[in-house]
């Protein structure tokens, strides 16, 4: 099937006439973008990493109609394999667009994909399968025996796992009208994974219209310049990367598609596909920030967009000085970055945002306002709102917000106060109706002098230790008591008196002193997950005793 070079942009009635319609969800999204589109037989979407088509040959390049002949022939293949309305199957696989390919397979068919991230150890990702009681995995040749390993004589394993490629003859076959599955906004269409930083991933339900919901508010408005070109460098198991994988094919925006996410990795794709738009995690742009040979201008870059925890503002401007923005019709050096704060539970598009444009300067660890659909809270244990500047438990009520998690009720209660969904974070409002993003609740520190907030303390360390590019704060016992330590990455030699430095700056911030400043190498090195983020309870696992290195 060939590929044309068309225009795909999809004009503004088109685009309000989707997010107006009731009747399109997250389970018909690509037959919508077909069925709208200017141009299906252009190109719409470069992976990374090869596909394999319906005939055996790895391919890059797809057009609508291309990704929705494979997604049939897959949606056939599991038809024929005895998949049925509401069955989960679990796809895990390298890190790519297959992922979302077997999302939209199965939702045609009225199931329901358990993506699981590519990283994720065997015994996790088993664990995921059991829970959601897949009746079906496809993965690869690699990860087969692991996962055998790993849920053998299990009673909740799979009836099977399937690791080939498309088998011959699925090529231009189609659906009949009765297997095709017509969806309720109430149906679940996709069960995702939450990242697992403080405890074990668990697995977050998305239904047709939730999942939509975000996207029918930003539609209309997503870049909606011709020359627009976006990159998502996000784990693309992950719900977030399906959603901005979705709102491209409906605005008709070229849409490139990593599966690797480093920093350096990130500056060769952005040289190579010059996209106007990168969306990836934090940890993505803090490794871009920070890398030790400088990855050149950027131009092509006018908007960076964060996803999940925030950014610090450290790492936000120096990826501010690079692209390029418009002004009077031309490019001029600096570029924009987008905040938009959320998690899986809290659906897809974020709930705040925060916007850091060229030459300001930013607001520690302001996590912007609300979004139209999102009522947000700043919560007390007991379920009281606080009062501004007061620190408490993040609330979030809306339509994007999660249903709950698959099989689990009481952590799904658990996660429920005064009506509003409680995403684990510490939040506080000022005066003039902004949040500000202070911890993680698992992650606040206890000392002598009262609590630390591991987040906002590494703020200010960023802030004021230019000599820091990356750290992580954690609550250690040291000298037989509780207290906050530091992990830094450097750029280079730290200054000798870094310890009195930070200190110095913490307590301006009204936040406890560190009792240790220590250099991340050797087995000290800051833990990360699968999708990027830090591990602090592993951090702390391993500090639990004492801390080992040389203090600065």
């Amino acid at each position: 099937m060939t590929v044309t070079t068309t225009s795909i942009l999809m004009p503004p009635h088109l685009r309000a006439r989707i997010a107006g319609d009731p009747a399109v969800g997250a389970g018909n999204v690509l037959r919508t973008a077909l069925e709208t589109s200017p141009a299906p037989e252009a190109l719409c979407l470069t992976a990374e990493r090869p596909v394999t088509d319906t005939d055996g040959s790895a391919r890059t390049d797809f057009s609508l109609r291309a990704i929705d002949a494979l997604v049939e022939a897959w949606s056939c293949h599991y038809s024929d394999r005895g998949v049925m309305p509401r069955d989960r199957v679990a796809v895990w696989v390298d890190d790519s667009f297959e992922d979302q390919l077997h999302y939209f397979a199965l939702s045609r068919i009225g199931a329901i994909a358990v993506l699981i991230n590519g990283g994720l150890d065997a015994d996790v990702a088993a664990g995921l399968i059991r829970r959601t009681a897949a009746v079906g995995v496809h993965t690869d040749e690699r990860r087969r025996p692991l996962l055998e390993r790993a849920l053998d004589d299990d009673a909740a394993a799979p009836r099977w796992i399937h690791t080939a490629d498309l088998p011959n003859g699925y090529g231009g076959r189609t659906l009949p009208a009765s297997a095709r599955y017509r969806h309720a906004d109430a149906d679940p269409v996709l069960i995702c994974h939450s990242s697992g930083t403080t405890g074990v991933p668990k697995p977050v339900v998305w239904t047709h219209g939730q999942a939509m919901a975000g996207i029918r508010h930003h539609l209309p408005g997503f870049l909606e310049q011709k020359e627009a070109r976006l990159l998502s460098a996000l784990p693309q198991s992950h719900a977030s990367a399906v959603g901005y994988t979705c709102m491209a094919l409906l605005a008709g925006v070229p849409l490139t598609v990593l599966s690797g996410r480093g920093g350096a990795h990130l500056a060769r794709a952005i040289d190579t596909h010059l996209p106007t738009t990168v969306v990836a995690f934090a940890g993505s742009y803090a490794e871009l920030a920070t890398l030790p040979e400088d990855p050149g201008p950027l131009t092509s870059v006018q908007t960076w967009i964060s996803i999940g925890d925030a950014s610090h503002q450290a790492h936000i401007k120096r990826l501010t000085a690079r692209g390029s923005h418009l002004r009077g019709g031309r490019p001029h050096p600096g570029s924009m970055f987008v905040d938009g704060f959320g998690a899986s539970e809290l659906g897809w598009g974020g709930v705040l945002g925060q916007v850091t444009v060229p030459g300001t300067t930013g607001h520690s660890r302001c996590i912007g306002r609300p979004q139209p659909y999102a009522d947000i809270a700043v919560l007390r244990a007991d379920g009281s709102p606080a009062e501004d500047q007061e620190v408490g438990l993040l609330g979030v009520k809306g339509p994007t917000i999660t249903p709950g998690y698959w099989g689990d009720s009481d952590t799904t209660y658990r996660s429920q106060l005064a009506g509003y969904w409680l995403s684990g974070d510490l939040v506080y409002r000022d005066r003039l109706g902004r949040f500000h993003h202070v911890d993680r609740a698992v992650d606040a520190i206890s000392t002598p002098t009262g609590p630390g907030y591991s987040i906002l303390m590494e703020e200010v360390l960023l802030a004021h230790l230019p000599d820091v590019d990356d750290c992580a704060v954690v609550e250690a016992h040291v000298n037989g008591g509780p207290a906050a330590v530091a992990l830094v990455t450097p750029r280079g030699a730290l200054q000798p008196n870094a310890l009195e430095r930070a200190n110095e700056a913490l307590r301006a911030a009204g936040q406890p002193e560190i009792a240790r400043l220590t250099t991340a190498e050797g087995e000290w090195t800051i833990p990360f997950g699968a999708t990027g983020k830090v591990l602090k309870r592993r951090l702390r696992e391993r500090l639990a005793d004492a801390l080992v290195g040389p203090a600065l």
